[in-house]
């Protein structure tokens, strides 16, 4: 609710501060005396489009700052304010401001602190509905029709139950695709190639160095038995050959002991040292027996040395390197091979979330038919009581096939938190005109009724607090002036209300009344606040029927004291219809 509104500096309007309360609070004042500057003011906290073109001559800088107060539960605010680190007052009071200035900079404060013009509109959205001939209207975005429309069928616990399956759907859904993404069958399948690939070859630890040898011996195998025979001949088969030699100087030695048994040692020497060459030469000869000259070999080993050098640029410098390699890619694939059944999981939570997301959207949708049916039935009634007999409302509900839609209907349906179906409010306001969304409708007069008619239709389910209308008397008639004034008073009941009029008609049923008045005596224009109570407000309603003589103040007088009366009576029968 709007406490207090202070305006400085706004065209005709000086410096000019004004208390509101609850119920509903008129307005009025000569054309051009600056009421819907009021409007205008309010607009801007709401975020509305800032021009320097309002800025009043001669100063630098406009300034509207405006004292709400919020209820304890922090209303439909409290998540914005959250989200932006904002807190209520303790006395429940969020002050917001806007100041223009002459250079085109805009800057918007809440409770003190800068914020952003977007942060402004938020919570102007949550504080108020403007319905003006310039205002963008939050009543009329298919967000705040879809709201409405659900909490004046009672929908909304269906709903929330909705929104809970659909955002479990997402997040599932979102894992699902991180799951099976390309990214990771890529990698499945490489690791599994790898794998595939270290095991089709049976690598042994040390192999290759083995091989090596082997590679080496079997290349250079006929040069290798030609020197080891060579030795072997040298060694012991030759006439000449060394063991054959020593056996002689063996004897020799033997003979030169018997003079000198001190050379008994070097003779077992060389028997020693005879006995070697003999071993070294038989096994020079059985070495030389065993060397493979095998080309068939040699190409097995050579093509077996090709593989082991493949593997080991891939996958490490060692062998053991490259058998640590497949032993990790194995563990990936284990933990793939898991995410693979966790996603075949979640894709069969999937399925049945869809299926229970698809059976709440479509009860939800069937509610919303029936909802749409009674509240087309109650504003058409509404607009009549306004004098628009002939306007027209209408609620189209649509939705669109998607394959990887929620199943309803026999079909599947692009969804959101909010369900399959698209609502849009659509009006026309004469004979033979086709319906158009609600935002379409060209007279700000028309608009503002068509809202009253909503606003009276939707009392329990519209949340907002303050609802402010500037022209809704446009082309009303007197008779059906006195009716739209008791809708904004029986609608005032619950929340704040905030009229601009020109019509006593309406004016009468304020439960404060202000009149705005423009001072031209001085060099420069200024407008100020005057609060009308007993005398000066019948003067005012005179003044508006048309004159101040006696039958007018009479008129303006029994005027007064009727609309309260009737609206008393009329709120008694309402009581005792709902049971009170």
């Amino acid at each position: 609710m709007l406490w207090e509104l202070h305006v400085k500096n706004i065209a005709v309007i000086d410096d000019l501060r004004l208390e509101f309360g609850a119920g509903l609070t008129v307005l009025s004042g000569d054309e051009g005396a600056g009421k819907s500057l009021l409007v205008d003011a309010l607009c801007l906290l709401s975020g509305g489009k800032a021009s320097t073109g309002i800025i009043r001559s001669g100063t630098s800088t406009a300034l509207v700052e405006g004292v709400f107060h919020v209820p304890p539960d922090g209303h439909d605010l409290a998540p914005v304010l959250g989200e932006a680190s904002l807190e209520i007052e303790a006395d429940g009071s969020l002050i917001i401001a806007r100041e223009i200035q002459g250079q085109g900079r805009s800057v918007a404060r809440v409770n003190g602190r800068a914020v952003p013009v977007s942060l402004l509109h938020e919570i102007g959205q949550k504080l108020m509905d403007i319905h003006s001939q310039m205002e963008h209207l939050s009543l009329l975005t298919s967000q705040r029709q879809t709201d409405l429309l659900d909490r004046y069928g009672g929908l909304m616990p269906l709903r929330g139950k909705l929104a809970g399956k659909v955002s479990k759907l997402h997040k599932i859904a979102r894992e699902v695709g991180l799951a099976s993404g390309d990214g990771q069958q890529r990698e499945r399948d490489l690791l599994e190639y790898q794998v595939a690939e270290i095991d089709r070859a049976n690598i042994r630890p040390g192999e290759d160095e083995a091989l090596e040898q082997e590679y080496r011996i079997l290349q250079r195998a006929q040069e290798l038995k030609e020197q080891c025979y060579a030795a072997g001949s040298m060694l012991y088969t030759d006439e000449r050959a060394a063991a054959s030699l020593a056996h002689e100087a063996v004897k020799c030695l033997k003979r030169a002991v018997s003079i000198d048994p001190s050379l008994q040692l070097q003779v077992e020497t060389l028997v020693s040292a005879v006995v070697e060459l003999e071993e070294i030469a038989r096994g020079l000869s059985s070495y030389t027996e065993a060397i493979e000259d095998s080309p068939e070999r040699f190409q097995q080993v050579e093509e077996r040395l090709d593989l082991l050098r493949q593997l080991k640029r891939k996958y490490g410098s060692t062998l053991e390197d490259v058998l640590r390699f497949a032993d990790e890619a194995r563990r990936k694939l284990q933990g793939l091979q898991s995410r693979e059944e966790r996603r075949r999981h979640l894709e069969a939570e999937c399925r049945e979330l869809r299926v229970e997301a698809g059976e709440l959207a479509q009860s939800l949708s069937l509610g919303r038919q029936d909802a749409a049916r009674r509240l087309i039935e109650l504003v058409n009634s509404e607009l009549s009581q306004l004098g628009m007999p002939r306007a027209r409302f209408d609620i189209s509900l649509t939705r669109e096939e998607s394959s990887g839609g929620l199943p309803a209907y026999q079909g599947a349906y692009a969804f959101s938190q909010n369900g399959i179906d698209r609502v849009q409010f659509l009006a026309s306001t004469n004979p033979g005109e086709l319906l158009r969304p609600l935002a379409d409708i060209a007279s700000g007069g028309e608009t503002c009724r068509f809202m009253l008619a909503l606003k009276s239709a939707l009392r329990q389910a519209d949340s907002i607090p303050t609802l402010v209308f500037d022209e809704i008397d446009a082309a009303v008639g007197g008779r059906n002036a006195h009716v739209v004034g008791r809708k904004l008073a029986t609608l005032a009941q619950d929340r704040q209300v905030i009229c601009v009029t020109h019509l006593p008609q309406i004016a009468c049923f304020g439960d404060k009344h202000y009149r705005v008045v423009k001072d031209v005596s001085a060099a420069q224009a200024v407008a100020y606040i005057e609060h009308l109570q007993g005398d000066s407000r019948i003067q005012e309603l005179a003044v508006m029927l048309g004159g101040t003589r006696k039958p007018m103040l009479e008129s303006a007088q029994e005027l007064l004291k009727d609309a309260r009366g009737k609206y008393e009576l009329e709120l008694i029968g309402v009581s005792r219809q709902s049971g009170e």
